[in-house]
């Protein structure tokens, strides 16, 4: 069963505001959204340089001289969602045994150390399932040095600012992707970057109808060192291959030029949005801005993938599953179903008594129609039985008038019968056997016979009794 997509839609209806913020090494890009019903815009976009420091320290006061010039938002009624460039976060995929399936929170945390070059109390890290691979099941990791994230939430603090989340450039660009696209369909490949490194991420869709999702197939870093050496190349083109939607943002036109002389054709990431929400000017003249847009969107409740690398934000995002506006929403649905069906007896009852008072009001004439309908039957029954008689004596008379016409003088009819179109006479005559020729030469009269045998009287004449049928043509004709 497919479900209607403005199901999906009026879910996700909401009054809210939000901020995301994209930091990399050198800069940090700031956007401002608002959403009002299923309506996106972009209310602010800027950025700022962070300048080059040579301890933790000096970095922290360098993000914190660059926010203060920056920050306009009311860290109360806008929720901060931080983004993080690739080269700062670690991205990994991990292959487990089928049995881990059911409790993979327990297995990755239990099996994280084996995996990274850090301890698990020096990193966050968060995952997403990538479903069965062949007898494993793959999960993608991604992790942070605590020292980073720390220095970004310390310097925002300053500001009374507390994010709600923090991701990775991957997540926040396949959110983005899936917000402009409203979904795939099938294996999907994005490709963008900034300053000469490229991120590669591959997407596909799982399940059918409402139960569809996407799902993270991989997720690539591809420094410009390692580009020249091979493995890349080969990897972006063997992607390339089994995806048939190919994505770009940032330098992905830098990217490609120096894989093949050709032109790669890609749909440019920005130019997808322009169609979903209102954008700023300056977010237009820079597409890393893309990503703080993308981060921004798990405020708006647009998000697909829900990564974060703060420790209880998961918690936070499931008590707020449901906006006001959709708890509003529900109430009133379940208020006027009930009240729908409520009203089912109320307005049968007034149905029925409107009925009643209909049938009063006609009842007399319905009886008296109902009078009328009587006598005419009982007046049609009269004159087919007075017919019937007409007819029946028209018949008689013709056959009366024939029988005078062709017994001779010196024969008596003493007893006649008709029924049945078949005529029975009873009498006496000089010569019985005479009648017989007589009768049949006439054109109404076939088929007579002698009924019982004649005999001799005292006057010396025979008594007969005979039978002979009605010619059906002759007595048809005889009716008029």
């Amino acid at each position: 069963m497919i479900s209607p997509r403005w199901f999906k839609d009026l879910s996700r209806a909401d009054f809210v505001r939000s901020v995301g913020l994209y930091v990399t090494q050198e800069r940090f890009y700031l956007v401002r959204m608002r959403k009002s019903l299923l309506s996106l815009a972009v209310l602010e976009a800027e950025s700022r340089e962070i300048a080059p420091a040579e301890d933790s320290a000096a970095r922290k006061q360098a993000l914190a001289d660059a926010l203060r010039s920056l920050v306009h938002f009311d860290p109360a009624k806008d929720p901060l969602y931080i983004c993080l460039s690739s080269d700062q976060v670690i991205s990994m995929e991990i292959f487990l045994p089928q049995i881990a399936g059911d409790n993979l929170a327990q297995v990755v945390d239990y099996e994280i150390e084996r995996h990274l070059p850090f301890r698990r109390e020096e990193i966050y890290y968060d995952f997403l399932p990538m479903g069965a691979k062949g007898d494993k099941v793959g999960v993608l990791l991604f992790a942070v040095r605590k020292k980073i994230v720390d220095d970004i939430v310390e310097a925002l603090a300053g500001f009374g600012a507390k994010p709600r989340g923090v991701e990775s450039s991957a997540t926040a660009l396949s959110n983005y992707l899936l917000f402009c696209t409203g979904g795939l369909s099938g294996p999907a490949l994005l490709l963008g970057g900034q300053n000469h490194d490229w991120e590669m991420t591959g997407l596909s869709a799982r399940g059918e109808g409402w139960r569809q999702e996407a799902v993270f197939a991989f997720s690539h870093r591809l420094p410009h060192s390692d580009w020249a050496q091979g493995p890349s190349r080969e990897l972006f083109y063997s992607s390339l291959r089994e995806s048939p939607r190919f994505f770009g943002w940032g330098n992905a036109a830098e990217f490609l030029r120096s894989v093949s002389e050709e032109a790669v054709p890609y749909e440019d990431l920005f130019d997808l949005g322009k169609g979903k929400l209102a954008q700023g000017d300056e977010m237009a003249a820079d597409p890393a801005f893309i990503p703080a847009a993308g981060a921004a969107l798990s405020g708006l409740r647009e998000a697909t993938f829900a990564v974060n690398l703060v420790s209880g934000a998961k918690k936070e995002k499931r008590d707020r599953a449901l906006s006001w506006l959709n708890t509003s929403l529900t109430v009133l649905l379940l208020l006027g179903l009930l009240g729908w069906g409520g009203s089912y007896g109320v307005k049968d009852e007034i149905r029925l008594r409107q009925l009643q008072r209909e049938n009063q009001k006609i009842s007399p004439s319905v009886e008296a129609l109902r009078r009328e309908e009587t006598e005419l039957n009982r007046l049609r029954k009269e004159i087919a039985f007075f017919s019937e008689q007409k007819q029946r004596r028209g018949i008689v008379t013709h056959l009366l008038d024939e029988l005078s016409r062709i017994v001779p003088a010196n024969s008596y009819v003493s007893n006649l019968r008709f029924r049945e179109n078949t005529l029975e006479l009873q009498g006496s005559a000089e010569s019985a056997s005479n009648l017989i020729p007589l009768l049949e030469r006439s054109p109404v009269f076939e088929n007579v016979t002698f009924n019982a045998p004649s005999s001799k009287g005292r006057d010396n004449k025979e008594t007969f009794s005979l039978k002979a049928e009605i010619e059906r043509s002759k007595a048809g004709a005889a009716k008029p």
